[in-house]
C-alpha cells in the first residue's frame, strides 16, 4: 500500500482534509463531476464499515462530490470486492478494504474470482490496527489465562463469533487454539456480531480496537486482551494476548484500492 495520504488524514481529522491536490491532466481537472462509490466488503455496522463512513464525509467535502458507502458483506470480503475490481476504471468506483482481501484471501481460496496485484491498485493506508478479545459482561473470565484454563476443561463450550470464515476473527481465533492446544466453537456471521454478543448468545470475539473502543468504555463489554505485542496507550492498563501466550500477535491495516487502469492522475487527486 501507498504511503498514509489524504486518506489517512481525513480518519485522523475526522473533519477536513490538508489542501487539495493540484493534479495535472484533463480528467483530473473535471474529476469527480458526479458521487463516488465506495464499496465496504463487510457488513453494516462492522469496523471497515464505520471507518469508511467517517473517512467519505471529509473526503466527499474536499472533493466537490459526496462519497456513498456501499456495504456489500460475504464471503470473508470476496463478494464486495471482486465488484470493485470488475468494475469501470474511472474512479467512481472504489473499495474501502483491509488486509485480508489482498494478504489472507489469496493463500485461503483457490478459486478467488480477483487477484489484488493484477485487478486492484492501491490507493492510500488509512490506518494500522490491532486487535482485542472483547467478551459479554456475564461471560466468567476475565483474562486469556482464564479463558484459556476454561478451554482446556470445558473444550468447545466457548462460542466466539467472527465476521466469516477466513476473516481475521476466525484466524485470530484459531490461532489462539493452537497455541493453547484448546478448542473454541466458531460462530460465522454476515452481519454485525455486536447484538448477539451483547446478549450473551455468543460470548467472546476479536475485534479492531478502533471499532469495539466505545463498548469497553461505556462498561458494555469487557475486555479480555489486546493482540498487538505491546499495551496500546488508549489501553494501557490492558494486557496482552502474549503476556499470557507468549509469541502471540494478530494486526492488520485498512485502505483505499481502485480497479486497476484507473488514470494515474484521478489516482493522485484521490490520495495526495
Amino acid at each position: 500500500m501507498h504511503r498514509i495520504g489524504r486518506f489517512g488524514r481525513a480518519l485522523a481529522t475526522g473533519v477536513a482534509l490538508a489542501a487539495s491536490a493540484l493534479a495535472s491532466g484533463a480528467q483530473a481537472q473535471d474529476y469527480p463531476y458526479k458521487p463516488i462509490r465506495v464499496v465496504v466488503p463487510s457488513s453494516p455496522g462492522g469496523s471497515p464499515d464505520t471507518l469508511a463512513r467517517l473517512i467519505a464525509v471529509p473526503l466527499g467535502e474536499e472533493l466537490g462530490q459526496p462519497l456513498v458507502v456501499d456495504t456489500v458483506p460475504g464471503a470473508a470480503g470476496i463478494i464486495g470486492t471482486d465488484k470493485v475490481a470488475k468494475a469501470p476504471a474511472d474512479g467512481y468506483t472504489l473499495l474501502y478494504g483491509f488486509n485480508q482481501i489482498a494478504t489472507m484471501n489469496p493463500s485461503l481460496y483457490k478459486k478467488l474470482p480477483y487477484q489484488p496485484e493484477r485487478d486492484l491498485m492501491p490507493l492510500g493506508l488509512t490506518l494500522n490496527l490491532s486487535y482485542m478479545w472483547i467478551a459479554n459482561l456475564d461471560f466468567p473470565p476475565t483474562s486469556i489465562g482464564e479463558l484459556v484454563r476454561l478451554n482446556r476443561a470445558r473444550p468447545g463450550s466457548v462460542n466466539y463469533a467472527s465476521t466469516g470464515p477466513g476473516s481475521a476473527a476466525h484466524l485470530g481465533g484459531v490461532l489462539l487454539e493452537r497455541m493453547t492446544q484448546t478448542q473454541m466453537t466458531h460462530v460465522p456471521y454476515r452481519s454485525n456480531t455486536n447484538p448477539d454478543l451483547l446478549a450473551g448468545i455468543v460470548q467472546l470475539k476479536l475485534d479492531p480496537v478502533a471499532a469495539s473502543i466505545g463498548l469497553a468504555r461505556s462498561g458494555k463489554v469487557k475486555v479480555l486482551a489486546v493482540s498487538s505485542p505491546r499495551r496500546l496507550a488508549v489501553l494501557p492498563d490492558v494486557p496482552t494476548v502474549a503476556e499470557s501466550v507468549p509469541g502471540y500477535e494478530m494486526t492488520g491495516w485498512q485502505g483505499f484500492w481502485a480497479p486497476v487502469g484507473t488514470p494515474p492522475a484521478i489516482a493522485r487527486r484521490l490520495n495526495e
